[in-house]
């Protein structure tokens, strides 16, 4: 059965195409939307209540996104991740990852790096206790922490939208026996070379443990299945 939008209502304030652009994205990116599947400008904007001038500037965002791919004789649909996608969206992130610890490591404050040891710890107890779902939620936190401290308005926004394409190849990474307790010990890591206000460090430690949650990853997904 198709997904169906629910309707949805706008404030004063309210920017109905980046609404819109953001509800699809997100139906995308979290699976409910599937590839392959066709994107009806017509259907959207009946189930969302609006009209579809909307509908077609968000489709054309996505476009540009690669996330929604126009096929001749039978529309748009939904466009699939590739292990090349992904490889590439992974170079990407690690690099920008690394480039945030960099830079936070000259700006963090005590306060903020006592929440990411509070963050982290807290991550691994609740995988301990079984709570996937709830310490990957708290990696993403430990990481959107890191972000901020390295206060650059710029980078903050390229590596945020880029974690949205990944979000779900994190919950999968994080179902490998053993990893997140190998991501608590890398996150350590990382806390100890912004305590020192290390660059250097903060940036290898950083590319260290995305490389190894991006090759986590890539086995499960495309070897352990075989």
């Amino acid at each position: 059965m198709a997904y169906e939008f629910s309707p949805i209502k706008f404030d004063n304030t309210g920017y109905i195409r980046d609404s819109v652009f953001s509800i699809l994205r997100n139906a995308i990116l979290d699976g409910k939307l599937e590839p392959g599947q066709r994107l009806v400008e017509r259907n959207i904007a009946e189930q969302l209540r609006i009209s579809r001038t909307p509908v077609r500037e968000a489709i054309r965002k996505l476009e540009i996104e690669k996330l929604v791919t126009h096929i001749p004789r039978k529309g748009v649909v939904v466009s699939g991740f590739t292990k090349e996608d992904i490889e590439e969206i992974q170079v990407i992130r690690i690099s920008l990852e690394a480039l945030s610890c960099s830079i936070a490591a000259s700006k963090i404050k005590e306060p903020e790096l006592k929440s990411l040891d509070s963050i982290n710890n807290k991550m691994l107890e609740e995988y301990q206790k079984g709570n996937v779902a709830k310490s990957t939620s708290l990696n993403r936190k430990f990481h959107e922490s890191i972000y901020k401290a390295a206060k650059s308005p710029h980078l903050y926004y390229f590596v945020s939208t880029l974690r949205e394409y990944i979000s779900k190849f994190t919950k999968l990474t994080y179902t490998k026996p053993g990893r997140l307790q190998e991501a608590f010990t890398e996150h350590s890591e990382i806390i100890k070379n912004l305590r020192q206000h290390n660059s250097d460090g903060s940036y290898n430690s950083a590319k260290k443990h995305v490389e190894k949650s991006s090759e986590a990853f890539l086995k499960m997904a495309y070897f352990e299945k075989k």
